[in-house]
């Protein structure tokens, strides 16, 4: 189960909070001691769990379908506070992805207010995340089966350490989650252009294999040519178009001015383990990533991020280097 959640962000009006049934809560429910499956290393607590019948056809629950849908009037505010951290929520869900684990939340929160101000059902494939514009929609996958999901956020969660998104009930069942509390997983954002580009690239895949698996009539050949006497123009080497030798003009893509404002990520007396740390951050999908060699006083090979636009935006990644496990400390040039 989930660590912290927060069902309704404190940015919500005194009316709607007056009005919710959930409020910020801890892994081990009212106090509760947590069930066997939970001191393994996940599972639900004393005062959560499964519903009283689990026998679900899951075959019948679908898949979460993406929407172009406006923000919800609740929970997306720029930042909020939740058990004394600020989170900055996304202005977009755009090319989002991210790996971390996933928990879940059932029927003791079954019915309550979400962030979005919808009541949660823990039969809908949802989830909650805490910066993902809301609603947005993800795929969830499995990391040790495979297996696939796509829900939609419609709520703020999880608030634990090494948590990214918390599945509602039956979303956990699809990826088989709830029998061991917490899995690794990675969430990509979907939507619907996004989903009819896979739509369209996975049947032109089936129409290629289709023409490759039928047997092709052998080609009749073709009867010889004369030779024709070269001309002049046939004699010559084409120097247009992208011929060897000739340079491909490229486009210089020039970032925001600088602004001083950066992120320093780590700092080490050897220029290789810089760039060891360098190709983590591009790999994870960091951009503007820079080795500062020694300056001065400082005998150090740095690790720079930026410049940023501004404060929201150095903030905002701040918290992602943190969130992926890299170190992150502001620094200004």
């Amino acid at each position: 189960m989930t660590g912290w959640r927060l069902p309704v962000l404190l940015a919500c009006t005194a009316a709607l909070v007056a009005g919710c049934a959930s409020q910020p809560r801890s892994s081990g429910g009212s106090g509760g001691a947590p069930s066997p499956q939970a001191s393994k290393g996940g599972g639900y607590y004393q005062n959560d769990g499964p519903p009283d019948d689990e026998n679900i056809d899951l075959d019948a629950v679908p898949d979460a379908i993406p929407r172009d849908e406006p923000f919800s009037r609740y929970g997306n505010p720029d930042s909020y506070e939740a058990l004394g951290k600020t989170y900055y929520v996304l202005d977009s869900a755009a090319g989002f992805s991210q790996t971390g684990r996933a928990s879940w939340y059932g029927k003791q929160f079954h019915g309550r207010r979400t962030s979005s101000g919808e009541p949660y059902n823990m039969f809908k494939m949802t989830a909650a995340h805490k910066r993902l514009p809301i609603p947005s929609y993800v795929r969830v996958t499995n990391l040790d089966n495979g297996k696939q999901a796509i829900v939609r956020v419609n709520d703020r969660g999880p608030f634990h350490d090494g948590r990214i998104i918390d599945l509602s009930y039956v979303a956990a069942r699809r990826l088989d989650v709830v029998t061991h509390g917490s899995v690794p997983v990675r969430i990509e954002t979907v939507t619907p252009a996004s989903l009819r580009a896979e739509q369209r690239s996975q049947a032109s895949a089936s129409r290629q294999q289709a023409r490759a698996a039928t047997p092709r009539p052998p080609q009749r050949q073709a009867r010889p040519q004369p030779p024709t006497s070269p001309t002049p123009q046939s004699n010559r080497a084409t120097q247009t178009g992208n011929s060897p030798g000739r340079p491909i003009r490229v486009a210089n893509r020039i970032g925001t001015a600088d602004t001083g404002l950066y992120i320093q990520s780590g700092a080490f007396g050897e220029r290789g383990n810089a760039q060891r740390l360098k190709a983590r951050l591009r790999n994870a999908g960091f951009g503007k990533v820079t080795v500062v060699p020694p300056q001065g006083e400082a005998s150090l090979y740095r690790v720079h991020l930026g410049p940023f636009e501004d404060e929201r935006s150095r903030a905002l990644n701040r918290q992602i280097l943190v969130e992926q496990g890299f170190s992150a400390r502001d620094v200004n040039r």
